[in-house]
């Protein structure tokens, strides 16, 4: 018995700052500062310990992987500014990491020569002083104006003085001391939200300069993506090929049989043999059945129409009904996909149900879709078989892959116990 259930789920993305009101762009802006200085302590005590710390050890061959951890540390951190200035309104498109070809020390030495990752550690040092000019002014600011605005109220209570009294009376200005608080407040007010904003620029403006895609990396993406839409190409000629020997093995071959009989059927006629006509014509009968079986088979393999009318989770729900093996689906998207990225999906848990059914011995199946942290669609099909799922030339995997990657997306194989197949594609 195959179980299958959706959970719905929805996501919000943040208002671009150009959209939101005067108040709402200080209040996101303030946020954005005075949250980043906890980031940059912590970005820079680990990039500058774990530099120098592999700088230190370099010698006996530990720094290396010390290092390697840093740069990637540094890269995390990256990461995370790039997410906190998107929730802001400023973009930084992702910079994703190349794959390293070669042996162990040949990856690990290739890592050093990463331009990005030098960017992000170069990043994640200078963003601390900067953090602290920008945090200590937009602190004070609110400060000032908080303090000014209420400052009278607290000089009516007996005791308490804001200072501003003593300061009018050091300089002989006849101007008592709240009147100069609510002068200060008012000012401090009415210039806080470009201050802000302004501190959130220049903090935005160093995330830009530092973590935007480099030239090099650049050139590295289009010639992956060029690769991809040869890979894609490859795929495509692939499926058509198979479609062709689909169409010779079973409907072609039955087409063929089909006319056979029909016209073993017209001489029994022609003959009188009426008996021996209505056992061919009856034959006929079935195997036009079966051919139009085979024909909708072939259809859905191409292109599923409840994909197409009513969207990948509905064909996910259809694909789980008809496993051999119970399917847990669990749908957390708020937002249709795109139907290139829908379709490559539905393939991948497809061919991922197959594979568990024929393969790994599984009890039960679970499909996740989702989205990542990067608003990528995730798709996660995991069972608790013994595992041993691969990707091998020519087949079923190696051609989702190829089209997964061609879609700017990547497939991978892991989980211990069982096996996990993740899809991650842009939507």
């Amino acid at each position: 018995m195959t179980t299958t259930y959706s959970e719905a789920g929805t996501r919000t993305t943040p208002r671009p700052a150009t959209e939101r009101s005067l108040i709402g762009r200080t209040l996101w802006d303030s946020a954005y500062v005075l949250s980043s200085l906890p980031f940059a302590i912590a970005s820079f005590v680990v990039i500058v310990t774990g530099l120098s710390l592999a700088a230190g050890l370099v010698i006996i061959w530990v720094g290396i992987p010390i290092g390697i951890a840093t740069l990637y540390a540094a890269y995390g951190f990256a990461s995370v500014e790039r997410v906190r200035l998107r929730m802001r309104g400023t973009h930084i498109d992702w910079v994703k990491q190349p794959r390293r070809e070669g042996s162990v020390w040949r990856r690990m030495l290739g890592v050093f020569a990463d331009a990005g990752l030098w960017r992000a550690v170069l990043h994640g040092v200078v963003i601390l002083p900067v953090v602290c000019v920008t945090w200590s002014v937009v602190l004070t600011w609110w400060a000032m104006a908080a303090g000014g605005l209420t400052g009278w109220i607290w000089e009516s209570f007996g005791g308490v003085d804001s200072g501003a009294k003593a300061l009018m009376a050091l300089l002989r200005v006849p101007v008592a001391g709240w009147v100069f608080d609510l002068v200060v407040g008012i000012l401090a007010v009415v210039t806080l939200p470009w201050v802000v904003r302004g501190c959130a620029a220049a903090q935005a403006a160093l995330g830009k300069a530092l973590l935007s895609p480099t030239r090099g990396s650049l050139e590295r993406r289009i010639t992956q993506l060029a690769h991809a839409r040869e890979q894609l190409g490859q795929a495509e000629s692939g499926a058509l090929r198979r479609l062709e020997r689909d169409l010779h093995d079973g409907p072609q071959q039955t087409l063929i049989r089909l006319g056979m009989d029909l016209a073993a059927a017209e001489r029994r006629l022609a003959e009188g043999d009426v008996g021996a006509a209505t056992t061919l014509v009856a034959g006929a009968r079935q195997m036009v059945d079966s051919v139009i079986q085979a024909l909708r088979a072939l259809s859905r393999s191409i292109a599923p129409p409840i994909l197409a009318e009513r969207g990948l989770e509905a064909a996910l729900l259809a694909a789980a009904s008809t496993s051999a093996i119970p399917v847990t689906v669990r749908y957390t998207l708020s937002a249709e996909p795109s139907q290139a990225a829908a379709t490559a999906a539905y393939y991948v848990a497809c061919e991922s149900l197959a594979n568990a059914a024929k393969h790994s011995g599984a009890s039960r199946v679970e499909i996740f879709v989702g989205a990542d942290d990067e608003d990528r669609l995730l798709l996660e099909v995991s069972d608790d078989g013994h595992g041993g799922a691969t990707i091998l030339p020519g087949h079923g995997l190696a051609g989702l892959r190829d089209r997964i990657c061609a879609l700017d997306g990547r497939l991978s194989i892991g989980g211990t116990p069982g096996t996990r197949i993740t899809a991650v594609l842009p939507m």
